[in-house]
């Protein structure tokens, strides 16, 4: 994807997008007030992205913290799953794989998806299935929840 086209949509992303008042949960309020706006600590990662996925660790006390890299062996169940989607071409087959060992409480961090068609087309499949119940695209980096008993949402928020 060309340059410019890639800053044209992050500013469409920008200016489409909600901050923590713009949205009507409360799980995802309380979320990006507390852990995506909350302020920069001392020996936190510079890289925004780094950032935000040590503060979900730190927040969510995952078992497991499992990056999709081809050739790893699978945990029998995987609670926080971390995904670069810069246009890996297998991907998708990848992640079909991990599917089955997610559970309610997983999280899913999908950085880079805005960078490739692909990768975004591979947002939009993950955001269709029935056991995804929370999406938030903050443009950079996408999160996924699984909590049972909450009604399907989807979120952009300003990152």
């Amino acid at each position: 994807m060309g340059r410019l086209r890639f800053y044209f949509e992050w500013l469409v992303h920008f200016l489409s997008a909600n901050s923590r008042h713009g949205t009507h949960s409360p799980f995802v309020y309380q979320l990006v007030d507390e852990v995506v706006y909350a302020d920069r600590r001392p020996g936190e990662p510079s890289d925004k992205v780094e950032r935000l996925t040590t503060r979900l660790i730190d927040r969510f006390q995952p078992h497991t913290v499992y990056k999709l890299s081809g050739g790893q062996h699978l945990p029998s169940s995987l609670d926080f799953v971390i995904i670069d989607g810069g246009g890996h071409e297998k991907l998708a087959a990848q992640i079909e794989a991990l599917w089955p060992r997610l559970h309610p409480r997983s999280v899913l961090v999908l950085s880079g998806f805005h960078r490739h068609d692909n990768a975004k087309a591979l947002w939009r499949s993950i955001k269709a299935k029935p056991n995804v119940t929370v999406t938030i695209d903050l443009f950079w980096v996408g999160l996924v929840f699984f909590h049972s008993g909450q009604c399907k949402e989807d979120f952009k928020i300003r990152f």
